[in-house]
């Protein structure tokens, strides 16, 4: 089925060779019937008129050579004329019939039925080509009229008969009666064209149903051709599709020519070549910074420790007496705090990437929220805190407790670092029937379209608000997508200028059933 798909090259390339074939072979069609139906009556028409012309080039001359002639002639000329096969209808120059002879079998011959309008337009055509030229010199030969046509049959007829194909199926012949340039008559000779019209028709039908039988046989040829044409592309495009996936040993090796699908193997191979190595070359840097920054993270977590807790002692023990010795210390303190936060920060990166698992149970989550302000809740006490978590009565998801935690206290410092000061951080929550939501929502100055897509990135800070000296590394809400994104949740960000911004964090709801599979995952440290 796939070969006939439309849109597929191979299928378009087969309907516009059919296309053009079934054009060629309808255009040859038309003009094989046509010259063909030409020809017929062409042929129908001199076997007319030499059957009549044999007789009248002889006789009509002669012997009607005047309206009386004519009259008492009449039916004799008909019948003379007449055959099975044509009809005659004798008229006057005015039109008016004196006698007629039917054609066809005898009991069911059927004589012309002409209009006035078909007689007038047959008598004004059966004029002679070149005006003055007579039917015969005027001299009639002596003897009987077996001499008379004998000796007419050695000259050559001249042909002043008019003709006329009337619905297609009936031809008329209009021949003058006597000396030119005044005939004293009209023959009117009808021929049925049902034998030149079926064998047209049979003709046409022959060739329709070998034009039919060319289409299905050009198809058949047709499509394994240009399948086997189109395979290269084909093994293009799987190779494609396989590189997309994450697989770069894939290659397309198709044979060497020096045809444009040899040649796009050729370039496609190189391509994927290089780009394996430019990411080959990536990877092993990005692989060595990730390292890096966890050795680093890593060695210096101990002396920001030290650092921190020297600093602490020392700013406890430092008197009023100096105040120029205590703001240095408490700067000092601010600084290992931060740095400490920052290495923290750095390690927790360097875990998520490394992609260890976390321990995820259940875990209920209006208690959890009540007992997280009441530990954590005078980290921000210029920043009144508001809980609406009514609706989480009952509800518990399904997390690493550590990882929550940490998700909480970076959403909760994000909204009070960057929300206008006094204005209250709300942390709200409703559930679904598969779901457990967390939103915290700040009153701050909000963030632009552009700067939303961005919030995620690690180190990325906005122009106004996101500054190094709010305290903020960059790296909150990166930790929180990636704890997030562990726990098996999503989070969504809404924010515009002017209207604050509200951070939602959706996580899976826990059955009691599913609390006895806490003990199926792998343990994982979140600091």
């Amino acid at each position: 089925m796939g070969l006939w798909r439309l849109t597929s090259i191979r299928g378009q390339l087969v309907l516009v060779y059919l296309a053009i074939l079934t054009l060629l072979l309808l255009g040859l069609g038309i003009f094989q019937s046509l010259t063909l139906r030409s020809y017929l009556r062409s042929s129908a028409v001199a076997s007319v008129r030499r059957s009549a012309y044999a007789e009248l080039n002889i006789l009509g001359p002669c012997f009607i050579r005047s309206s009386a002639d004519l009259q008492q002639s009449a039916f004799v000329l008909a019948k003379l004329l007449g055959t099975r096969d044509t009809a005659v209808t004798i008229v006057t120059p005015s039109g008016a019939a004196l006698a007629s002879h039917s054609m066809g079998p005898p009991g069911a011959s059927h004589p012309l039925r002409l209009s006035g309008t078909t007689i007038r337009q047959l008598i004004a055509n059966a004029t002679p080509d070149v005006a003055g030229v007579p039917v015969s010199s005027g001299k009639c030969p002596s003897g009987t009229v077996a001499d008379v046509r004998e000796s007419g049959r050695h000259n050559p007829p001249v042909d002043w008969g008019g003709s006329l194909v009337t619905g297609g199926k009936t031809l008329l012949i209009a021949v003058p009666l006597g000396l030119s340039p005044n005939p004293v008559g009209y023959a009117i000779l009808g021929r049925s064209l049902r034998s030149e019209n079926n064998t047209a028709s049979r003709v046409l039908l022959v060739f329709v149903l070998g034009a039919l039988s060319v289409l299905v046989l050009a198809a058949l040829v047709a499509l394994p051709l240009i399948n086997h044409a189109l395979r290269p592309l084909r093994r293009v495009a799987d190779t494609s599709a396989a590189i997309a996936a994450g697989d770069f040993t894939q290659r397309a090796n198709l044979a060497r020519s020096s045809d444009e699908i040899g040649r796009l193997g050729t370039a496609f191979d190189a391509m994927v070549d290089r780009l394996q190595s430019a990411i080959g070359a990536a990877s092993a840097s990005e692989e060595r910074m990730r390292r890096f920054l966890a050795d680093a993270s890593h060695e210096l977590r101990t002396p920001v420790t030290v650092l921190r807790g020297t600093s602490q002692v020392l700013l406890n023990q430092a008197g009023a007496e100096k105040p120029e010795y205590r703001a240095a210390l408490e700067d000092m303190h601010e600084e290992a705090v931060r740095l400490a936060r920052l290495v923290d920060d750095l390690l927790t990166l360097g875990r998520l990437d490394d992609g260890q698992y976390l321990a995820p149970e259940r875990v209920e989550v209006r208690p959890y929220l009540e007992e997280f302000l009441d530990r954590y809740g005078r980290l921000w006490e210029s920043r009144p805190i508001r809980a609406d978590v009514v609706e989480l009565d009952g509800a518990a998801a399904w997390v690493d407790r550590e990882a929550l935690r940490r998700i909480l206290t970076n959403l909760v410092d994000n909204a009070a670092r960057y929300s206008r000061p006094g204005m209250p951080i709300t942390i709200s929550g409703n559930t679904g029937p598969d779901s457990v939501s967390l939103s915290v929502a700040d009153a701050g100055p909000g963030l632009t379209p552009e700067q939303a897509e961005h919030v995620f990135e690690r180190f990325y800070r906005a122009n106004v608000a996101r500054t190094r000296n709010s305290g903020g590394s960059g790296l909150g809400l990166a930790i929180v997508q990636g704890l997030t994104q562990q726990s098996g949740g999503n989070i969504s960000f809404d924010t515009a200028p002017d209207r604050g911004t509200t951070v939602t964090l959706r996580l899976k709801r826990a059955t009691y059933e599913r609390s006895s599979q806490a003990d199926l995952s792998l343990p994982r440290e979140v600091n």
